[in-house]
């Protein structure tokens, strides 16, 4: 790479890791914030997503420049994750603006969505089985997950009541499983001793995946509570 190129490679690392700091802020400031109409967590969820924007701008590139490098598992990893985070960035917003056209929310891209998730999903995963690599074989679990869910929204004749709201939690706790994998992984492996550093990626995909899937349980369970009447949509 010539001097120019490492230069600009060096900013775009820099904006990634400026953009990762400020989403892993304003994930846990939405998350804490009181829910409803304008406030803090609408403010904070907004921050969010702008910084999730930038991650995948800037994490595009370095995805790139891993394969070229000749890490193909980084590279791996990295294209997934954008993937992962493109789907999430575009659910949870439009869950909230098309709350009352169901099928309006399932249409255009989301369709495309639906397929490239898992899609990528199964190719990383493959890749981690025949690497060896843990991280990539539990990883991609979210993406399946979610893809999952989508399909299902494809299929269905009419959404269950308030389905947007499930939509939007569920997108921006799969955001949230991708930023703090992410940082764990790659970000904090890189400050410890390789020894450690090892074990650090072993745990970076189950501890945000355990805490991601009983929150989802628990937010499920509110949810069917307050929604225990089926909502049918012509």
């Amino acid at each position: 790479m010539t001097d120019l190129a490492l230069l600009a490679y060096a900013l775009i690392v820099k904006l990634h890791i400026a953009a990762g700091v400020i989403a892993l802020i304003a994930f846990w400031t939405a998350g804490f914030a009181r829910k409803g109409r304008g406030g803090l967590h609408v403010s904070a969820g907004s921050i969010y997503l702008m910084a999730m924007r930038a991650i995948l701008i800037t994490g595009l590139p370095m995805a790139l420049s891993s394969f070229i490098k000749g890490h193909p598992g980084q590279g791996v990893f990295l294209s997934y994750l954008v993937v992962l985070v493109a789907t999430t960035v575009f659910v949870a917003p439009r869950a909230v603006r098309f709350k009352q056209d169901f099928d309006g929310f399932r249409s255009g891209a989301y369709r495309f969505y639906a397929v490239l998730l898992p899609a990528t999903a199964l190719a990383a995963m493959s890749y981690g089985l025949v690497a060896g690599n843990a991280l990539l074989i539990g990883f991609p679990v979210v993406g399946l997950v979610i893809g999952t869910g989508m399909w299902r929204n494809l299929r269905r004749a009419s959404p269950d009541a308030g389905w947007w709201l499930k939509e939007h939690y569920g997108a921006m706790i799969g955001n949230g499983v991708g930023t703090h994998i992410a940082f764990l992984a790659i970000g904090l492996s890189r400050l410890l001793p390789k020894a450690q550093a090892e074990t650090a990626q072993l745990l970076a995909w189950f501890g945000p995946l355990t805490i991601a899937t009983i929150a989802i349980v628990l937010l499920n369970r509110r949810h069917r509570r307050r929604h225990s009447q089926p909502l049918l949509v012509h």
